[in-house]
């Protein structure tokens, strides 16, 4: 979504908000500093209909934005880190909530949306929005969630596609990082923009079906119980405050009340992936964004937990496909 904090004066005013309204490729790059919120917005709006905005944002009070929108457009809603919810019906109904390391697909039809997030809670998030048009151009009409789309542009209603928010894993996060950072101008801009938009999606396309696929085999087998998801959510809460110090997993299963085979088996069930490959994302995600904070690499390697700067190096390159050294640069 565009424009977070285009309402700077009050962030509860509403602002407007056209996906379709560039004839030209429009950027914009600025500090904020007011009414108790501060941080960096980042903002780029094609022509071909994609809209990409990143915010990094710290309050001192609970933040929200209201948001006039003139469009139906589908929203790709990243969170890396924090927590943020939206409203629909004039404030009356939460549309999603996504949480730390989640995304999800969302579709806003023509109505005031409203965006918030919590007071002393790092946010930082990226939205991708796009035209109706680009994303039933790209999305091939078997996959699961084409039907759900069509529905809800037909229906004319807020929704949220995914019944579930899914993980963020490291190769989407480093897609929408080089998106943000393109060293390129103009039509050229345009074209990586638009490329890297159809890679972001073929990567979340599959990863829903595989997921999809999953969630099918176990309602075949056994699905989970209503306290097995909570737990395997617990456990989920638990490694990501204490990432740089985790526990084992037998402690780890301990303490949300199952054993370390269940756990195991549950948490893929749920996140799709493994504990350590959860916690692995997590903490290579975090190390990425104290280097573009301008952190030297042992400094990262050292708040990442590394005792040897190399080890730290070499699980970098291993997760993201290049070393630490090339953020710097």
């Amino acid at each position: 979504m565009s424009a977070i904090l285009s309402a700077q004066t009050m962030l509860f005013d509403a602002c407007p908000f056209n996906i379709s309204g560039s004839e030209t490729l429009r950027q914009r790059k600025h500090a904020l500093t007011q009414a108790g919120h501060t941080g960096t917005v980042q903002e780029v709006l094609t022509p071909d209909g994609i809209n990409l905005g990143y915010y990094n944002i710290r309050s001192d009070k609970d933040g929200s934005v209201v948001f006039a929108n003139q469009q139906p457009f589908l929203q790709l809603s990243y969170t890396l880190s924090g927590s943020k919810s939206y409203r629909v019906d004039n404030g009356s109904r939460i549309l999603a909530t996504v949480g730390k390391q989640q995304y999800n697909y969302l579709f806003f039809p023509e109505q005031d949306i409203q965006l918030s997030w919590k007071a002393d809670e790092p946010l930082e998030i990226f939205e991708l929005g796009m035209t109706p048009e680009l994303l039933l151009n790209m999305m091939p009409e078997e996959h699961p969630l084409y039907p759900i789309f069509q529905e809800s542009l037909q229906r004319n209603m807020p929704v949220q596609l995914s019944e579930n928010n899914l993980p963020l894993s490291a190769n989407i996060s480093t897609i929408l990082y080089d998106m943000l950072n393109c060293p390129l101008d103009g039509r050229y801009k345009q074209l990586y923009l638009k490329a890297k938009t159809t890679e972001l999606l073929a990567i979340q396309l599959t990863h829903y079906e595989e997921i999809a696929g999953l969630k099918k085999k176990e309602t075949t087998a056994r699905a989970l119980k209503k306290e097995d998801i909570e737990r395997m959510h617990l456990a989920r809460d638990i490694i990501i405050r204490n990432i740089n110090s985790p526990c084992t997993l037998i402690d780890l299963s301990h303490q949300v009340g199952t054993n370390d085979a269940y756990l195991k088996s549950h948490f893929k069930q749920v996140f799709g992936t493994t504990v350590y490959g959860y916690l692995q994302n997590i903490k290579m995600t975090h190390a990425r964004e104290l280097l573009t904070e301008g952190k030297s690499v042992s400094e990262v390697a050292y708040l990442s937990g590394y005792k040897h700067t190399a080890h730290f190096t070499r699980a970098f390159k291993k997760h993201f496909g290049f070393s630490p050294g090339i953020m710097k640069r």
